[in-house]
């Protein structure tokens, strides 16, 4: 079931991949596929396995078979956040909520399916967990899209 369940995560985030109006930048996609890669490693190796919150694929400690979507998945899921940001502060709030919402949610059916297994994890902490990384993939999009600009100027 859970296989199945990744394999649907997959083929949805391509099809939507596929057929988006693409507004980043080939270097803005990658760095942010590495650094969403990086962080959710990180959060994964501290939080779920240190700290002994929660595991994947019903597994305790890192396995081989997670190093696969946690490199993938989650920076698919950062690239789309990314490409639709809206200007402005209202807009900007609207998809915040959306995507804290969604995250948490998905977050929520992926324990359904048996890829998360929470053992001291609180739902609650997901969306502080969300909510400070949604808002560090704002200042991510400001900060690239300055670097981006000011190399092309100089």
């Amino acid at each position: 079931m859970t296989i199945s369940f990744l394999l649907i995560s997959y083929t949805i985030i391509a099809f939507i991949f596929f057929f988006m109006p693409k507004r980043l930048t080939k270097q803005e996609g990658y760095i942010t596929y590495i650094i969403v890669s990086l962080v959710t490693l990180i959060s994964d190796v501290v939080i779920g396995n240190l700290l002994d919150q929660y595991d994947l694929m019903k597994k305790p400690g890192p396995q081989w078979s997670d190093v696969f979507v946690e490199i993938t998945l989650p920076a698919a899921f950062g690239i789309l956040y990314m490409n639709f940001i809206p200007k402005g502060k209202r807009k900007f709030i609207l998809y915040f909520i959306f995507w804290v919402l969604l995250s948490v949610g998905y977050e929520q059916i992926s324990r359904y399916f048996g890829y998360v297994n929470y053992k001291g994890w609180k739902v609650w902490y997901s969306f502080v967990f969300y909510i400070f990384a949604c808002l560090f993939m704002r200042w991510h999009y400001w900060f690239i899209k300055k670097a981006i600009i000011g190399r092309t100027r100089g």
